[in-house]
């Protein structure tokens, strides 16, 4: 109970942490380490371009490193691949013989068998990093930076070749997949789970002593690491053993802390979401818009529709996400959705995020920079919802989704007398 933490103890917890990340990052700085060509480049969560093509180059025995299997067999030997089976010897994969693929098709999802109930059956999809050796072993690899779980996913590919084919579930911590990905599958035993920030950083360190004279490649598992590090926030080794002891020393207040975060994030970006639902409400022509929000601030792609209301039109506009997760690297956007796939062709030029997005546009802060609500600056300013910030920022936000729908309305929906197409909003954004 909250009663029972000292808040004292509390804040001391926050503030001798807040000195080690302060000399964390002073260290950062000095041994140039903020600079980072996955960052730079803006793919540092991309699953597929980034982390599976770069792990699946450095593990393919043919990779461009020219050093055969030496990086895969560190990785067997790393995890532990071959001990669980080595009273099976036709199951020990063989690193000589194997090569790698990026987004193995294994066919068509199927999540029914033939009476349409059964979703242990279940098959199909594209397996993000697929090994297979000369004695036909396979290791599937499901690599997950921020993307949800999939229907029946790790299912589906545990059904893959069953007999020789061990799954791997690789996440950031080292987290479960969900109950409706695993179904009755129990990890440690019908597939693994494995984690960037210790299983991949362990076998990156192994794999940088086999390149001491190989400049270009060392100092791209180099960057690679401090990526991983960056994502799982790991501190440089000199200040990780201070900020164990402030763990150690108040577990309780540390555990309160932690258990506390998500939901402080989830508030604020829910509050945010209402505030503009609010503004939209009052600022739209309600004749022909109705604006709801949809899914849980939580959910990758927790959003707010507007809706057109009388006219039963097969588009609508929408803001996305509020998660901080979803559209690549979670940066927010208002677009125009299609709904069924259906198309809008009279956009001149459509800037098209996939088959249902028809166009949008990124949405952003009042200094220029993509508005993502995992912004430590821009959560501190959603928080004070009364200050002049916040409500600059807003008003901000508003103009761009208003703008967008006023600019984009206009290709959607006919000129007539019967529909207020130049009363989009009820009163003039300032």
């Amino acid at each position: 109970m909250v009663e029972e933490v000292e808040i004292a103890e509390i804040k001391k917890v926050l503030s001798d942490t807040k000195m080690i990340l302060e000399h964390n990052e002073k260290l950062t700085i000095a041994k140039g380490e903020h600079f980072n060509m996955f960052s730079v480049l803006g793919i540092e969560t991309k699953e597929n371009k980034t982390h599976s093509a770069f792990l699946s180059e450095l593990l393919n025995p043919k990779g461009s490193h020219g050093l055969g299997n030496v990086f895969l067999q560190l990785f067997l030997d790393s995890i532990n691949h071959n001990k669980q089976f080595k009273a099976e010897e036709d199951k020990l994969f063989d690193a000589a013989s194997a090569f790698v693929r990026v987004e193995k098709s294994v066919g068509n999802i199927n999540l029914k068998n033939k009476s349409g109930e059964n979703r242990s059956e279940a098959s199909g999809g594209r397996i993000d990093i697929y090994l297979k050796d000369g004695n036909k072993n396979i290791i599937s690899i499901e690599n997950k930076i921020h993307a949800d779980d999939q229907e029946a996913q790790i299912q589906r590919y545990y059904n893959h070749e069953t007999s020789n084919n061990t799954v791997y579930y690789l996440t950031l911590k080292g987290e479960e997949p969900k109950e409706y990905s695993r179904l009755s599958l129990e990890s440690g035993k019908d597939f693994f789970n494995l984690s960037y920030r210790d299983d991949i950083i362990n076998w990156l360190e192994l794999c940088l002593k086999e390149v001491p004279n190989f400049t270009g490649l060392r100092e791209a598992i180099n960057q690679y690491i401090l990526l991983i590090k960056k994502l799982t926030h790991i501190l440089n080794k000199e200040q990780q053993k201070p900020l164990n002891d402030i763990i150690v020393k108040h577990l309780e207040e540390a555990q309160y802390i932690a258990d506390n975060y998500q939901n402080v994030l989830n508030k604020i970006r829910e509050e945010f979401r209402k505030d503009l639902i609010k503004n939209l409400k009052r600022r739209l022509n309600s004749e022909l818009f109705e604006v709801q929000s949809d899914l849980s601030i939580h959910q990758k792609y927790s959003k707010l529709w507007i809706h057109y209301k009388k006219r039963k039109e097969p588009f609508s506009f929408c803001v996305e996400p509020f998660s901080a997760n979803g559209n690549g690297s979670g940066a927010m956007f208002v677009g125009l959705y299609g709904h069924e796939f259906a198309l809008c062709d009279a956009i001149p030029e459509p800037n098209r995020l996939n088959d249902v997005w028809q166009h949008h546009i990124k949405l952003k802060t009042t200094e220029d920079n993509n508005l993502h609500l995992n912004s430590k600056n821009l959560l501190r300013i959603l928080y004070e919802s009364k200050s002049e910030n916040y409500v600059k920022l807003l008003t901000h936000v508003l103009h761009q989704i208003i703008s967008f729908i006023k600019d984009t309305n206009k290709y959607i929906l006919p000129t007539d007398n019967k529909i207020p197409v130049e009363n989009i909003t009820k009163e003039n954004l300032s």
